[in-house]
């Protein structure tokens, strides 16, 4: 299998994942809080309680990551080359996205 990298295709993949972004705003609330007052004392209860705002924290740093990879290939296709190399440090680059660390500036 052949894989290639051009301009017009990481133009292409930073605007998908950029509207990614933009589309996580429009993703339903969790609302566990009612359910978790219905439960209160209960293990269950004690965890809903906690989930709206975990959910919230998870929106934010797929945001940020989808914005941050957007950027790169972005960035990428306007220092295009015709070599891979370079995108391929910033992509390694990136903490892995269950690390719970934040996305780090300029890729």
């Amino acid at each position: 299998m052949t894989f290639e990298v051009n301009p017009e295709g990481l133009r292409a993949a930073a605007g998908a994942l950029a509207l990614l972004s933009t589309q996580i705003d429009s993703a339903p609330h969790l609302g566990a809080e009612p359910a978790a007052n219905g439960m209160l004392g209960s293990s269950v209860g004690s965890a809903l309680v906690d989930s709206d705002p975990r959910s919230r924290q998870a929106k934010d740093l797929l945001k940020a990551r989808f914005n941050q990879f957007s950027a790169i290939l972005a960035l990428s296709a306007e220092t295009y080359s015709g070599t891979d190399m370079e995108i391929a440090s910033r992509l390694a680059a990136i903490t892995d996205i269950n690390s719970g660390a934040p996305p780090q500036d300029g890729g």
